[in-house]
């Protein structure tokens, strides 16, 4: 795959953006220098470059720029997925907008959401076929502590 560069939104005049996910200075200003930017982890795994225009400094995630510069803008309820589970792969061949149930079910299948990999519920019940309810929401509760409560109530 050949590696496209792009405006990144809302820093046009002084950052692009890559394909392959890598970001870069394009103006040069009193005391910097162009070139490609020094990517660092949240502690979520998900990578952010630090911009600054103007005097004014921001921390941006990176999958944000790419998917904004070459998928389009991130409609209001969407969220940026990886596809191949890896947050730190931020190629725009990698990246989709979707629902935070979506994203959930994703981190579920890739086996990188750590609810997921939990074998018991808070109070120590297993979560088995028997014991374990799926909501609306797609997460998961434990039948024995549902009971419990409403035997209480």
């Amino acid at each position: 795959m050949t590696e496209e560069w792009r405006p990144a939104p809302g820093y046009e005049s002084h950052y692009a953006v890559s394909s392959l996910g890598r970001v870069k200075r394009t103006a040069k200003g009193r005391g910097t220098r162009c070139g490609i930017l020094k990517q660092c982890p949240y502690r979520n795994g998900h990578l952010f470059v630090v911009l600054s225009v103007g005097g004014k400094v921001k921390t941006v995630a990176v999958h944000r720029l790419v998917g904004e510069a070459f998928i389009g803008p991130l409609l209001p309820g969407l969220e940026t997925r990886h596809m191949d589970g890896d947050p730190t792969n931020n190629a725009v061949s990698n990246l989709v907008y979707g629902t935070h149930l979506e994203n959930v079910r994703d981190m579920r299948r890739h086996g990188t959401n750590h609810n997921a990999n939990k074998t018991h519920c808070p109070q120590g019940h297993e979560y088995s076929p028997a014991n374990t309810l799926i909501g609306s929401d797609g997460l998961r509760r434990c039948r024995t502590c549902r009971r419990e409560r409403q035997r209480r109530h």
